[in-house]
């Protein structure tokens, strides 16, 4: 029979039988007791193997980068309207692709001083279609750091079980 813990909370074992049958019950019971075939089989000197957690998966990579690709970034304009944290989820990416087109759109017409109206995180103002590439560029200097960093990581054999540790994603 072999037993280990299956969470990190040690709340919860898993044992397989000498019959090759897989069990899971909270540790210990509600009454406190240990089941009678977990008690005798450590009653004879055995002890239960601590938690391991699961491997990270490029799944777990994937999602941190997600989840840092989401997280924004300050944007200093330089003047009066000062430093605004441009949102990136991924509601705000849908929202910024509208900007783009339009941007795109004036400053393919030559239009350089219409105004924008944008909504940061910080609140509202106005762009020109050419400070809106000045800060698509920055976004990317940003972002593209965490999608290096994740195909760094996913490369990695194994992935690094602190791979959502800051040292990995700058």
């Amino acid at each position: 029979m072999e037993a280990v813990f299956a969470n990190e909370e040690n709340t919860q074992i898993s044992w397989t039988n000498e019959q090759g049958q897989v069990w899971s019950v909270p540790y210990p019971l509600v009454d406190g007791e240990i089941p009678r075939q977990i008690q005798s089989w450590m009653d004879e000197g055995n002890a239960i193997a601590p938690y391991e957690p699961p491997a990270p998966t490029v799944i777990d990579v994937q999602n941190e980068r997600a989840r840092r690709l989401a997280l924004g970034f300050a944007y200093d304009f330089g003047d009066q309207r000062g430093v605004h944290h441009i949102g990136t989820t991924p509601a705000d990416m849908e929202g910024w692709r509208d900007v783009i087109y339009y941007a795109n759109a004036l400053i393919d017409s030559g239009d350089t001083e219409t105004q924008i109206g944008i909504v940061t995180d910080t609140g509202t103002t106005a762009v020109t279609a050419p400070e809106w590439q000045v800060i698509m560029l920055e976004a990317a200097s940003v972002r593209q750091v965490l999608w290096a960093a994740s195909f760094a990581l996913q490369a990695m054999q194994p992935i690094p079980g602190d791979y959502a540790d800051d040292s990995y994603w700058s």
